[in-house]
């Protein structure tokens, strides 16, 4: 009994891993690190306002197709929400504009009292 029980744990634990890796969903969530990247482009509009550049808006759209889950649009949230907090003279009316400027939207609307555990 015990060796089979051995062998039904072994057997366990490869479905378990099977399943992670060809799970649907599986992919990792979008980063922080990621969404710096795409939106710093953005900063100069949301601080000194005039022209939204291309490189912006190629990156609001590139992170609305990032996402996966509602979790991924939380992260981003909180991330948004957290870096705009560090830019000194950073407009949030403006920077809430700039989905729309861009043709495109977005999930949340950030502001430092935008409770992003409750977006989407």
């Amino acid at each position: 009994m015990a060796k089979f029980a051995g062998n039904s744990k072994a057997v366990l634990v490869v479905v378990l891993v099977c399943l992670l890796v060809v799970a649907p969903g599986a992919e990792a969530a979008v980063t922080c690190e990621q969404v710096t990247n795409w939106l710093t482009p953005c900063i100069s509009y949301g601080v000194f306002g005039g022209t939204v550049l291309p490189a912006c808006c190629e990156g609001i759209k590139e992170l609305n197709n990032s996402y996966q889950t509602k979790e991924d649009i939380r992260e981003s949230c909180s991330c948004i929400q957290d870096g705009a907090a560090r830019i000194p003279g950073i407009d949030y009316d403006r920077i809430n504009q700039i989905p729309g400027l861009c043709g495109t939207t977005c999930p949340f609307k950030v502001y430092p009292s935008t409770d992003c555990s409750k977006v989407v």
